[in-house]
């Protein structure tokens, strides 16, 4: 069977059942990499060093991560579906080292600028809730007027709002922990009563698409001179504040909607100062301690 037909077969299949921003995320690596280098190729007779020799020659850790487990997947998809006989040449594929990533990240007295600064535009409430919650973009964007219980404070976070195709679609949370119930601080919340003014329903974004807010808050906060990191990046924010200020990492992953802690760990805890200090001085006590 030619990879081509693999390829054909798996995506009607998978059409059925994924996401439209996870087939989007696939499409672009079978169009860019995948069929480039296998489409004609009989999928018995593909070697793994073939395999490695292509992971090695893709422009990068991020190409060669997607391309290579985009590929993985129709690979074992088509061998499991047809019964093939054949060894999974996918095995012991090495990687490209990742970078070290460094995400741009503000500061709590940087980030309580940025938010006086955006008051009053028709896309704070979102930046707000990001920033506040350590939401994703695509959660902040799909929260509704009616998921904020109004006296404790609590978001029921439930939904992404996710740019598809030319067009807006909303999902329920990627996984079980995702689907979660964060609360605002105060501050954030009297905020957002204001906002809200008499509404009692309807998306927080408006009318606005996700990418179209991003765009948005970067051109304002350039020309009003505010700090500033792109939306994704928020997130960040929240989770650098929140360990340096001494949560737990445990805490914070929770909060985040990740599946392990693992995550939290890898994403969010590079280096930071105060957190190695308060280890530090953790064992400095214990030490003293000693009789």
């Amino acid at each position: 069977m030619l990879f081509e037909e693999a390829v054909n077969l798996y995506w009607a299949d998978k059409s059925k059942r994924l996401r439209g921003n996870t087939l989007e995320g696939y499409a672009s690596a079978i169009r860019c990499h995948l069929m480039p280098a296998w489409a004609d190729r009989e999928v018995e007779t593909i070697t793994h060093d073939e395999v490695q020799a292509w992971v090695d020659e893709l422009p990068s850790y991020g190409a060669a991560q997607k391309a290579f487990k985009t590929f993985r997947q129709i690979y074992r998809w088509i061998v499991r579906k047809e019964q093939m006989r054949i060894w999974d040449v996918t095995q012991g594929i090495e990687l490209p080292q990742a970078p070290v990533a460094r995400r741009q990240t503000l500061r709590a007295a940087d980030e309580q600028r940025m938010l006086k600064g955006i008051v009053g535009q028709p896309w704070e409430a979102v930046v707000l809730l990001e920033a506040a919650l350590g939401l994703r973009r695509c959660e902040a964007c799909g929260v509704d007027w009616s998921d904020i219980d109004w006296r404790g404070g609590w978001v029921h976070i439930q939904r992404g709002a996710h740019w598809v195709g030319g067009s807006l679609i909303e999902y329920g949370t990627k996984t079980k922990l995702s689907d979660r119930w964060l609360k605002l601080p105060r501050w954030a919340l009297a905020r957002l009563r204001t906002i809200r003014g008499k509404r009692k329903a309807g998306r927080v974004r408006g009318n606005l698409s996700p990418h179209q807010i991003a765009g948005r808050f970067r051109r304002h906060c350039r020309r009003q001179g505010l700090p500033w990191v792109p939306m994704t990046c928020l997130r960040h924010s929240w989770a650098t504040i929140s360990l340096e200020a001494g949560v737990a990492i445990e805490d914070v992953s929770v909060a985040l909607g990740h599946s392990t802690v693992d995550t939290c760990i890898r994403h969010y805890l590079q280096s930071f100062r105060a957190v190695v200090g308060r280890a530090s001085d953790a064992y400095a006590s214990a030490m003293l301690g000693v009789s």
